[in-house]
C-alpha cells in the first residue's frame, strides 16, 4: 500500500468511524516506509487542519455538493487540493495523477473523471481562488484558518478579533516536542547531554516549566534508550505547570481524580521524590493500566490506581487528601494544534454539557481536601465557560474555599498547549467538607 493510500484510509477512519487523529496516524505510520513518514504526516495533518479551507476551494470548482460525494471522493479531493494549494514540493501533475489512481481504486467509475477534472481545474486557476472578504470577520476567519464558525464566534467574544486571529493562526502551525525529565533518575543537564551524545538530538531548556526540555526536531521514543530506561516522558509544559501549581511535597497524600494517561500523576510523584502516596482515578480500567505501566517504567512506586467515576463521592476519602488535582474532561480547544480533528468532532452543545460535568467533578473532589489543603482545577481548553466560570460558580457555593492563583495559558504566548489552571485553598477551621 503506497503512502497516499495510507493517508486516504486514515482520513476515512477519522470521518466515518470517529477515530482519534493521533492513534490513526500512528497506526498508518507503522505500515509505511521510514522515508514516507514525514510526507504522510504532513498531508494527513494538513488535510485535517485545513478541512474547511479545502472544502471551500473544492466547492468553487465542483458542480456536485460535498454532501452528495462519497467519503472516499471527498478525501481524495481534499488530499489533492492540499498538495496543489499548500505544498510546493509536489508537482500539480503528480497530485492530479495520484488522485486519479486513488479514485480508480476507491471510488465509482464515474468519479474518476470528476476527480481529474476538478483537480486540474483548480491547478490551472489556483491563483484566482476567491475567499470571503475580511469585513465578514467570522466567515473570513473560518475559511482562512479552517475553524467552524461557532468556535470563531466564541473566541472573538472572549478575546476580541485581534487575539482571536493569533489563536487561530498559531493552532495551524507546527510545534516542537516537549519532554519532562524524570528527576528521580537524571537531571535536565544529564538527559540533555545523553540525548545529544547517543541520539544526536538537541534539546534546550524551557523558561516556564522547571523540568521541561524542548526538543529540536523529531523524536522517536522507540529508538531512544533513555526513554526505555525511564529518564523522561512526553508531556507538554502546560500540563507540567498544572502539577507544579499543585506544589506536592514528599510524604503527602495526593489524589488525581481524572488521571489517565497518567502524566500528571507521574510528575506529582517525581516532585514528591517518590515519597508519600498518589491515588490516581480513571473511569476505565484499561486506562488505569496505562498509568501503572508508565509508573513502572519511571521507577515510581507510590502511585495507586483505582477505577472510579470522579463525579461520585468516595466517603472514605472525605477530608483525607493534602492536595487534589482535578484535570477535568473538557472540549480540548487548547490542543487543536496537535489534535485538529477536535475542530470537527466538537459541537456547540458540548460546551454546556462539559461545564456541568466539570462542576460536578470539582464539587465532589473538593470534599477530599483537608482543612488547609490545596485543590487545583485545570483543563486543556481556553474557554471561560469551562474554566473561570466553573471555578467561580464553585467558589460562590463553597465559601470555605478561596482561589489563590489563576493562569490562562495561550499557545501563541507561551508555546505550550492552551491551558487553564486555578489553585484553590481550603481554609483552616472550616468543616463544610467533612462527613456529617
Amino acid at each position: 500500500m503506497n503512502s497516499r493510500e495510507l493517508i486516504l484510509k486514515a482520513l476515512y477512519k477519522i470521518e466515518e468511524d470517529g477515530a482519534y487523529s493521533t492513534k490513526t496516524l500512528n497506526d498508518a505510520l507503522k505500515k509505511a516506509d521510514s522515508t514516507d513518514r514525514a510526507f504522510i504526516t504532513e498531508i494527513f495533518y494538513g488535510v485535517l487542519k485545513n478541512l474547511i479551507t479545502l472544502d471551500y476551494i473544492i466547492m468553487q470548482f465542483s458542480s456536485v455538493k460535498l454532501k452528495k460525494m462519497s467519503v472516499w471522493v471527498k478525501n481524495i479531493l481534499r488530499m489533492g487540493v492540499y498538495q496543489i494549494y499548500f505544498m510546493d514540493k509536489v508537482p500539480d501533475s503528480a497530485s492530479c495523477n495520484e488522485s486519479v489512481k486513488l479514485a480508480k481504486k476507491y471510488a465509482h467509475k464515474a468519479s474518476v473523471g470528476f476527480v481529474n477534472g476538478v483537480l486540474r481545474n483548480i491547478s490551472r486557476n489556483k491563483e484566482n481562488i476567491k475567499f470571503p472578504e475580511r469585513k465578514n470577520t467570522v466567515k473570513y476567519f473560518s475559511v482562512k484558518y479552517s475553524y467552524p464558525e461557532w468556535m470563531v464566534e466564541k473566541f472573538i467574544n472572549q478575546f476580541g478579533e485581534s487575539e482571536c486571529e493569533e489563536i487561530l493562526a498559531e493552532s495551524n502551525r507546527s510545534h516542537p516536542v516537549m519532554i519532562r525529565v524524570n528527576t528521580l533518575k537524571a537531571s535536565k543537564e544529564e538527559l540533555k547531554e545523553r540525548l545529544l551524545k547517543e541520539n544526536n538530538i538537541s534539546a534546550f531548556y524551557d523558561s516556564d516549566a522547571k523540568n521541561c526540555l524542548i526538543v529540536d526536531g523529531g523524536l522517536d521514543i522507540n529508538q531512544i534508550s533513555a526513554y526505555k530506561e525511564g529518564l523522561f516522558s512526553l508531556q507538554n509544559k502546560s500540563s507540567m505547570l498544572a502539577a507544579e501549581m499543585l506544589d506536592p511535597k514528599s510524604g503527602e497524600f495526593i489524589i488525581d481524580v481524572c488521571a489517565a494517561p497518567g502524566g500528571k500523576s507521574a510528575y506529582i510523584a517525581e516532585l514528591m521524590k517518590n515519597k508519600g502516596r498518589v491515588l490516581s482515578f480513571d473511569i476505565y480500567e484499561h486506562k488505569t493500566k496505562l498509568i501503572e505501566k508508565s509508573a513502572k517504567r519511571l521507577g515510581i512506586d507510590i502511585i495507586e490506581t483505582r477505577v472510579n467515576n470522579s463525579e461520585i463521592l468516595d466517603k472514605e476519602l472525605i477530608g483525607k487528601a493534602d492536595r487534589v488535582l482535578v484535570d477535568a474532561p473538557c472540549s480540548g480547544l487548547g490542543v487543536i494544534y496537535r489534535k485538529p480533528d477536535i475542530k470537527f468532532s466538537r459541537k456547540p452543545e458540548d460546551i454546556k454539557e462539559l461545564s456541568e460535568i466539570q462542576l460536578r467533578i470539582l464539587k465532589t473532589s473538593s470534599r477530599y481536601v483537608k482543612q488547609g489543603g490545596v485543590l487545583v482545577y485545570s483543563t486543556c481548553t481556553i474557554l471561560d465557560e469551562e474554566n473561570s466560570d466553573v471555578v467561580r460558580k464553585f467558589l460562590s457555593e463553597n465559601p470555605e474555599f478561596e482561589m489563590t492563583e489563576e493562569k490562562l495559558l495561550l499557545t501563541h504566548k507561551t508555546g505550550g498547549s492552551g491551558f487553564y489552571i486555578a489553585k484553590i485553598m481550603r481554609n483552616c477551621g472550616s468543616g463544610a467538607g467533612e462527613e456529617a
